[in-house]
């Protein structure tokens, strides 16, 4: 991904932002194949965007369908300079005060990270690119699939849905619920079928990542585990949500000792517990 992102420390001493999505900027695609070098690769030229983060990406016969969570704007954050005050998020991210954010959706055109869909054409270099939900939908970034489809036509996704309500940290954008993806079932026109598992009021979470099922037969075998914290009491949990019943409670909530801050990222690998001769405690090998 070669998104239309500068740096500049002069523009950021002047109070500018130190990292700036050039929106009349030119956005590329680079494919390699598999045991290729720098001369081979394919580049494609896209519409102008911000795509951070890759659900998957496959061969289809002569295309590579590349599914990502794009965006039209930068969301690192940073000082918006045509602003009174210097708020660490750009203003357009924000709805205006007393409108909901589905309206602020509605006006910048899907402006927020979203699933998109880019079909590259290796034999003709032809380019094609949608969204694959609507205005009506919330935002969804930090995708993750089952790890074992990985390079492979899948048929789910799962992201941390956004929620960008106010926060004592200007432009600090939230969690607040996890949705799954059904990339081979069309509700419409304009959108893939998505569920949403929605947490409590004030509730959020951070590095979720998906676990497979021992001996599981379906993709969606499986479960999603992410730390939440409770804002209105400040409590954390790992929640463990079994994919298969999404839309369910979470089968298990595990108060953690201390919190893990927003923004982290998470993985899931398993290991192995043993237990001592001396002692009955758990203890890593």
């Amino acid at each position: 991904m070669d998104c239309p992102l500068t740096i500049d420390v002069n523009r950021f001493i002047r109070g500018g932002q130190l990292i700036k999505y050039e929106s009349e900027g030119n956005a590329r695609i680079g494919i390699m194949p598999r045991y290729g070098d720098a001369d081979s690769i394919q580049w494609f030229k896209v519409k102008p965007n911000c795509t951070f983060h890759v659900i998957n990406c496959f061969e289809d016969g002569d295309e590579v369908g590349v599914w990502g969570c794009r965006a039209l704007a930068s969301v690192v954050p940073g000082p918006d300079q045509g602003s009174k005050k210097l708020e660490w998020f750009p203003t357009k991210f924000k709805p205006a005060p007393g409108k909901p954010i589905e309206d602020a959706i509605l006006e910048d055109h899907l402006l927020f990270p979203r699933p998109y869909e880019r079909r590259l054409n290796v034999q003709t270099g032809d380019v094609k690119e949608r969204n694959l939900t609507g205005p009506n939908h919330f935002p969804m970034d930090f995708p993750m699939i089952n790890g074992a489809f990985t390079g492979l036509r899948n048929k789910y996704g799962y992201t941390q849905v956004g929620h960008c309500d106010s926060s004592p940290a200007p432009g600090m954008e939230r969690f607040g619920g996890l949705a799954k993806v059904n990339f081979e079932e069309e509700n419409n026109e304009v959108s893939i079928k998505v569920e949403y598992h929605i947490f409590e009021k004030n509730t959020y979470c951070s590095g979720a990542a998906f676990d497979p099922k021992e001996g599981g037969v379906e993709e969606d075998d499986g479960w999603i585990i992410t730390f939440v914290h409770h804002k209105d009491t400040s409590i954390s949990e790992a929640y463990i949500i079994d994919t298969k019943n999404f839309l369910n409670e979470p089968v298990t909530k595990i108060t953690l000792p201390f919190r893990v801050p927003y923004g982290f990222h998470g993985a899931f690998m398993p290991i192995q517990l043993q237990i001592t001769d001396s002692s009955n405690l758990m203890k890593l090998p």
